[in-house]
């Protein structure tokens, strides 16, 4: 399913907000309405009520101008409105009064009252009963429950009144808020998108930006997007962010590339010419052999540089040990270190480790090996010839493993001590390119540091000689 545009996504949700807005509002105002109308009601019912109680306790007073006074109370014969009313004693088959008449027959809702209505005495009640003439709501007569101690006896006083005209204009207020919703709620959908578009429009120039960048042209420094909100000033600034990693990314790709293609084309020139030279005139066995010994040295050199880029290019691809083991640090460097030693003694040199307590990391043992190896094979490439590399094992407190390979060679320049981990970046003064290589041993080294979340550095004096620190954080 394709996803909703954010635009559209934002008009619909604004839209139901307002439509909810306007639901709410209109309810209470509906609701708010209606009490108050009812309220007028209940009001005149009171009047009516206390005004029957004081007629009916007035002494002196005969039946007939009393029972006028009753009718005069409830507005009989004065207005649609009318009400009605009934009197009666609590436990007596017989009305004090009513006011049925022909035209116009008592409620069945005041003949029988709600008993659950029944108010206590000297308390009242409000609630809506049937006229008993029409149906539905518009036939619902308010009333009001009054009892009263009178004579040693509850008397009963019931009045009533219609409410249909209330009913009949909360019909017509509700018309009016349908109406008034509606058109509020069109309106609103029709302006809101139009509304997010003019909110949203930074992000589509910026969008138009975006579309004009390519891969010669990811950074540029005082590249325009123009102002964008407060909000969006975060995005703006991790955009930026990530465009110029991307810029130094693509340029270290393409130098590289460059660098790659210039250290294989060399070995490439010198065995054709080599192969050139052998073929201009015939030769002695033992030359054709000499010749192809310098090619095989050249295709060695190949294969190295063609192993380095191709483990460059496996580590480039994720930046995390895939299935981490345990891995005994003190055995590992004490086997590279057996080894390098038979080697370098060869040519007079010594490898020594010091021996350190057990200790655990987790990685990839084959990618540590080759991480201790390059770092052995540098320091004896560099080193003085007869030198003394020393491997070190730090045996203290730590939740790091420290490891330290130490040659006697010269210093290094403190300039050039932040690029020893550059890709085919080779140091051309105290360490001579003439001992071979391709720049690339350290850059293996600091990327597999990297991939076990640990750190490498180097530290080069004239007197204590040059040392590499790698931390690797225990198991």
């Amino acid at each position: 399913m394709k996803p909703l545009s954010i635009r559209l996504q934002l008009s619909l949700v604004a839209s139901l907000l307002v439509l909810a807005i306007i639901t709410v509002l209109s309810a209470a105002a509906y609701v708010e309405f209606e009490e108050s109308l009812l309220g007028n009601i209940d009001t005149t019912l009171q009047y009516m009520g206390e005004g029957i109680w004081a007629e009916l306790v007035e002494e002196g007073v005969s039946r007939e101008n009393r029972e006028a006074a009753f009718r005069a109370l409830t507005g009989r014969g004065a207005s649609e409105y009318a009400g009605q009313c009934r009197i009666w004693m609590d436990g007596s088959p017989n009305d004090l009064f009513t006011s049925d008449s022909p035209a116009t027959p008592l409620a069945r809702g005041l003949l029988h009252p709600p008993p659950e209505e029944q108010p206590d005495v000297d308390g009242i009640s409000l609630f809506g009963i049937s006229d008993g003439a029409e149906s539905g709501r518009r036939g619902v007569l308010r009333a009001m429950w009054i009892r009263r101690a009178f004579n040693r006896q509850i008397v009963n006083i019931l009045v009533a009144r219609s409410s249909s005209h209330v009913y009949h204009e909360l019909g017509e207020f509700l018309r009016l808020l349908l109406v008034l919703g509606g058109s509020t709620t069109l309106v609103a959908l029709f302006l809101v998108p139009k509304i997010i578009s003019w909110g949203l429009r930074s992000i589509t120039h910026v969008g138009g930006q975006l579309e004009q960048i390519t891969h010669r042209d990811l950074w540029r420094e005082g590249r325009g997007m123009g102002e964008v909100p407060v909000e969006l000033r975060p995005f703006k600034s991790a955009l930026d962010g990530m465009l110029l990693r991307l810029d130094r990314a693509v340029r270290r790709q393409e130098q590289f590339t460059a660098d790659a293609a210039h250290e294989l084309r060399t070995p490439l020139a010198i065995m054709k010419s080599t192969l050139q030279t052998l073929r201009m005139q015939p030769r002695m066995a033992a030359e054709y052999e000499e010749g192809v010994d310098d090619v095989l040295q050249d295709v060695d050199r190949m294969e190295q540089l063609v192993g380095q880029l191709l483990t460059l290019a496996r580590l480039d691809a994720t930046d995390r040990v895939s299935d981490p083991v345990e891995v005994r640090l003190d055995i590992l460097l004490e086997s590279l270190a057996e080894a390098f030693d038979g080697h370098a003694g060869q040519q007079g040199a010594r490898v020594v480790y010091t021996n350190g307590r057990a200790v655990c990391v987790e990685g990839d043992e084959t990618e540590l090996r080759q991480l201790f190896s390059n770092l052995l094979d540098n320091a004896l490439r560099y080193g003085p010839p007869k030198g003394v590399v020393r491997v070190t094992l730090q045996d203290e407190p730590s939740p790091w493993a420290t490891v330290r390979v130490h040659d006697e060679g010269g210093a290094i320049a403190p300039d050039k001590l932040p690029h020893l981990f550059d890709r085919f970046y080779r140091v051309d003064s105290s360490r001579s390119q003439a001992s071979g290589g391709a720049g690339l041993g350290l850059a293996i080294a600091r990327e597999i540091v990297l991939r076990h979340r640990g750190d490498i550095a180097i530290t080069s004096d004239s007197q204590a000689g040059t040392s590499v620190i790698v931390r690797l954080p225990r198991k």
